[in-house]
């Protein structure tokens, strides 16, 4: 791509096969840490191996007046737990039984205010059963139990007080909308002609928002229940995965990303799609030596916040690819390679901006964290110790740390923490 800034990785920062060239147009985001002679080291601070099978979501919550962390999870064992990580470590088997996988977790914990007697803190808990559990996120203590849809794929918390929860069906793609102190249905939103994938309200709290494996994006009026627009995307619709709101613009721009390797960007005021990007094309990605090939689609997307520059995206895809775009003039400012030390292609599973700083996290089917200078594109560092792909992400900041939280095929929750300051002085 034109616009594509040519970025040289230094030999010191990625190992390189005696076989491999330098390539002075992409990053290549091999873990400069990892030998396979002397094996993977496990840069985690705290492991937390409490589940019996996969986990597949993780919400965290840091705390700095306690200086606690507070982490949120759920698995293939259909069972969640809430773990607290401070002077020491605590888990709690949250009490419910599930009887179908634990899909989503959330925490309201950035929207409450000073007031808990108006806006509590909660923690909601959705699993492919059908059931969304509300508990008291400093105690573990069950508060209520949800009805509403089957397999639920995502929960999301208005962010004015985060008293109300958006929830989708992976099964018939209704989205249903909750005041949780009152326990009441406030709106079933229905249009989906199937499962619904990812949603959240915009950060002004105006409109709820759902994709859809059907290819389309809806927005929808909160108070009467009506959808505004539905946003449809080329001939074929090919099937939405991820969807992220922005903080800047007047919290107008949506951006999805879809099975056929696009992302677009969408006004919702306008009613436009003001940008359609080419992450991969439509083409399959082989994930191993074994001729294995999958649809190279998009699996994440993420705004930068809008105190670092609201025109700036980046996408991930299955095809190991983090590319940073910047919308003024829809071009790829950076293409960052991730690949494994086999060689083979790490897909990226999720991807997360730094809330001030020029600093995309992602993770990977091959098991690790990776940490972007989006400025460069320069990879920073890789943190290794998972032993599988990594399912779901979560990234908390106190001062010039991160606190990562990922959550793994592995079965384990690995807590990282890393030091942002250096590194950005040097990239």
């Amino acid at each position: 791509m034109d616009d594509a800034v040519e970025v040289k990785v230094e030999d010191d920062d990625v190992p390189m096969e005696e076989n491999e060239s330098d390539n002075e147009n992409e990053t290549n985001g091999q873990n400069p840490d990892n030998d396979e002679a002397k094996g993977v080291e496990d840069m985690a601070k705290v492991v937390l191996n409490s589940h019996a099978d996969s986990i597949y979501c993780v919400a965290s919550h840091f705390d700095e007046s306690s200086k606690t962390i507070c982490i949120i999870s759920g698995g293939g064992d259909d069972k969640a737990f809430l773990h607290k990580i401070g002077n020491e470590i605590e888990t709690l088997p949250l009490c419910y039984g599930h009887k179908d996988t634990v899909s989503c977790v959330a925490l309201n914990n950035p929207f409450v205010s000073d007031d808990l007697s108006k806006t509590p803190k909660y923690a909601a808990v959705g699993a492919y059963d059908g059931a969304i559990i509300i508990y008291d996120p400093s105690t573990g203590a069950m508060i209520k139990e949800l009805e509403g849809p089957s397999d639920v794929e995502f929960v999301s918390f208005h962010p004015k007080g985060g008293t109300v929860l958006l929830a989708g069906s992976a099964d018939d793609g209704t989205v249903w909308m909750y005041h949780i102190p009152t326990s009441k249905c406030m709106q079933v939103f229905v249009g989906h002609e199937n499962g619904a994938t990812a949603g959240a309200f915009t950060s002004d709290g105006k409109w709820a928002l759902s994709c859809s494996s059907d290819g389309t994006l809806r927005v929808w009026a909160p108070r009467t229940g009506v959808c505004k627009h539905v946003f449809r995307f080329g001939d074929h619709g090919a099937g939405l995965t991820c969807l992220a709101t922005n903080d800047g613009n007047e919290s107008q721009l949506v951006l999805v990303g879809a099975e056929d390797g696009m992302a677009h960007v969408c006004h919702i005021g306008g009613k436009k799609v003001i940008a359609s990007l080419q992450h991969t094309g439509e083409q399959s990605v082989n994930l191993s030596n074994e001729g294995i090939e999958v649809p190279a689609s998009v699996e994440a997307v993420g705004f930068a916040p809008a105190a670092l520059n609201s025109n700036w995206c980046a996408t991930g895809g299955v095809d190991g690819v983090l590319k940073i775009w910047d919308l003024n003039n829809n071009g790829c400012r950076h293409i960052c390679r991730h690949e494994s030390v086999a060689g083979q292609v790490a897909g990226i599973t999720r991807l997360r901006w730094h809330p001030c700083r020029p600093i995309v996290f992602t993770t990977a089917s091959d098991g690790i964290v990776r940490i972007w200078d989006a400025r460069s594109g320069k990879l920073l560092k890789a943190l290794t110790g998972h032993g599988d792909i990594i399912n779901d992400l979560d990234v908390n900041t106190f001062g010039e740390s991160a606190i990562i939280i990922s959550g793994s095929d592995d079965k384990s929750i690995r807590v990282f923490d890393y030091d942002i300051a250096a590194p950005l002085s040097t990239s």
